[in-house]
């Protein structure tokens, strides 16, 4: 069984994706891209602080909408919170029960504290991973949805960096090797843990791949 899920926005704009309608990962988007969603939303997992994840105003409006929302995140995160909102502070690799749904987080390998998450509600497993340089240590056994960022191939990539420097040229997929995946690295982590009726969401794309 696949999770229902709603990409709202995905990609250096903005990234927000809804699972089982309940569940939001990232909240980096206007309070109008969720509005047709935010009198569903239950619990809002928060990954790391970068503007394109980490929208203040829209976390802001959501807590004073809807005072009951739970906001689930590292400790990296609660200092750019405002105080009078539901947090629920996750230690990595441990796993928090509501009743609706189980979270494990895990940690990523990014330019800032960042995390993932392990998501089982409703029958299904999922795994969310946005914004790491790699998935290394990290296992996820036949789970029945991926959504994961990859958005360089490898070959292309460093071959178009090496052209570049010797040219004397900026090029700023350069950031983009340190610290986000490529497909290569996402395909080889996929096939140890996937199984033959896993869906793989490709973020930043919205597309499936394999």
């Amino acid at each position: 069984m696949i999770p229902q899920y709603k990409i709202i926005s995905t990609g250096s704009k903005g990234n927000a994706v809804l699972y089982h309608g309940c569940i939001l990962v990232d909240c980096g988007v206007p309070f109008t891209l969720l509005k047709p969603y935010y009198k569903d939303i239950k619990l809002v997992l928060l990954t790391h602080i970068h503007g394109d994840h980490f929208n203040l105003a829209t976390i802001k409006k959501l807590a004073f909408e809807r005072p009951t929302i739970k906001f689930g995140c590292g400790s990296h995160l609660t200092q750019f919170l405002p105080p009078h909102i539901n947090i629920d502070i996750y230690t990595p690799n441990r796993t928090y029960i509501y009743n609706f749904a189980a979270i494990t987080p895990v940690e990523l390998n990014h330019d800032v504290p960042n995390f993932g998450y392990k998501i089982y509600s409703y029958n299904t497993k999922l795994f969310h991973a946005t914004d790491t340089s790699t998935l290394e240590g990290i296992e996820a056994k036949d789970y029945d949805l991926y959504a994961i960022e990859h958005n360089y191939d490898e070959e292309s990539t460093i071959k178009k960096l090496y052209e570049d420097d010797e040219k004397g040229k900026f090029n700023y997929q350069s950031r983009s090797v340190l610290t986000h995946m490529s497909e290569q690295q996402a395909k080889e982590w996929l096939y140890k843990n996937k199984n033959e009726n896993s869906e793989v969401l490709r973020l930043h794309e919205s597309s499936t791949f394999l």
